[in-house]
Parts: C-alpha cells; structure tokens; sequence
C-alpha cells in the first residue's frame, strides 16, 4: 500500500523551499514558520535514505481489536511504501452484502477504524501547502511559550472547525509534538490526536507514535514507527 507523502509533508519540498508570502503576515510568525519548515525539509531529506517498522495497534472498548506491523521505505518518487509483515488478518468491510447484523456491525467498524488511520495521515506530516495558506490568511497564530518550547497555532487546517498545534523547540526549531482537534463523521463524533516526533543518529527528525482516540466509538488507533535503519549508499 503506498500513501502519497510527497504532497503531504510540512517536512516534503524536499529539494525546493517556497516562501511563505510575506503580506499583511506578522515578521515574528513568518519567519519561526519559516524556519521550522526548513529544519523540516532537512530532516525529509535525510529520511529518504531510511527503512523502519511501521506498527498500528487497535482498541476498542479497551480490548485489542487488532495489530499490524509493515516494513516501510521511501521510492524514487518520495512515496512510503509500507509492506506487511506476515500475513495480515482478515478484515470485514462494510461493503459486504449480509442479512446477519453483526457481519454488518463489524463490517462498519472496520470501515470506521480504517478512516481514523487514515485521518491520522490527513494530519500528520503537516502538509506545506495548507500550512502556506493558513499563515497568509491569518488563520494561524504564535501560542505562548513555555517550559522551553514554542507553539504554533492553527485552525481549519484538513476541514472547518478543527484545530492545529505545533509545539517546537525555539532554539533547533525541530518540531516536538502535534496535537489535533478534529471530527470523523461530524460535531457528534469528535476525535483527538496526539503525534510525537522523535529522533534517530544524526539528528534527523521523525514521526515517532501518533496515537488518535474516537470516544463517540470507543476507538482508539496507535501507531509507531521504530528500527529505523540507514539504507547502503
């Protein structure tokens, strides 16, 4: 399976950097975005030459509702490519044609568990073109500054009404954290997301465990990336 990251990274533009337009933006704001997006991009560049482990864990009502685990690597588009591990479980869609109701329940679940891993990608990497957008319409602002790190916050960033929060270290402007309030299937099903960027030898960044959490269904989806390891040159 592979998700299309060149298009959906703060940390992508690997090669060319576009300025944020400068106009009727605060200098302060302009330019700590700025610099984060291109300690973002090197960071991109470097994880390029990386495989890892890509590992999704499942809740429901508190139980395990199933694992994953996929081996993952960029192609020469800067696309992930994330093959399996072992054989995958067999998984009920909601596209199946049943009279039994709870082949049709689990079927939707399973619909619906795939929509919040997908969500989780909507947001994480940050996506430069929307970040562009939200910065020169005013729709994003510096939070306050803290315990050592600086925010930056957004709104109406993947669809209207939800909100973005960038926390990053001032000093190596290398993103920390990003924290998403946002919704699956309107204002009744609010969702949370909690994304925590780590680091590997060389001082490059990345998505490190990312955990959204859906209480309307009781859902909850982790993900992990670990074992990454630096491809031959």
């Amino acid at each position: 399976m592979r998700a299309h990251v060149a298009a959906g990274l703060l940390l992508c533009v690997v090669s060319v950097f576009h300025p944020i337009s400068a106009q009727n933006v605060e200098s302060s704001l302009l330019s700590e975005v700025t610099a984060v997006r291109a300690e973002l991009a090197r960071s991109q560049n470097e994880l390029l030459k990386y495989i890892w482990t890509e590992q999704i864990e499942v809740f429901v009502s508190g139980k395990v509702k199933w694992s994953s685990g996929s081996s993952c690597g960029y192609d020469s588009n800067a696309n992930i490519v994330r093959t399996p591990l072992g054989p995958e479980p067999e998984k009920p869609t909601s596209r199946q044609t049943s009279n039994r109701p709870l082949v049709r329940s689990k079927g939707e679940m399973q619909d619906y568990i795939e929509r919040a891993i997908s969500r989780i990608r909507d947001y994480v990497p940050p996506n430069p073109a929307v970040i562009d957008n939200l910065v020169s319409s005013g729709q994003a602002a510096l939070g306050p500054a803290s315990g050592g790190t600086a925010e930056v916050r957004m709104t109406h960033y993947f669809q209207d009404g939800d909100s973005v929060v960038f926390t990053y270290d001032p000093a190596s402007k290398r993103v920390l954290r990003v924290a998403v309030s946002s919704n699956l299937s309107g204002r009744k099903d609010p969702v949370t997301l909690d994304a925590v960027f780590g680091l590997i030898p060389g001082n490059v960044s990345h998505l490190a465990t990312a955990t959204l959490k859906a209480p309307s269904k009781k859902v909850q989806v982790n993900v992990k990336n670990v074992d990454y390891k630096k491809l031959a040159d």
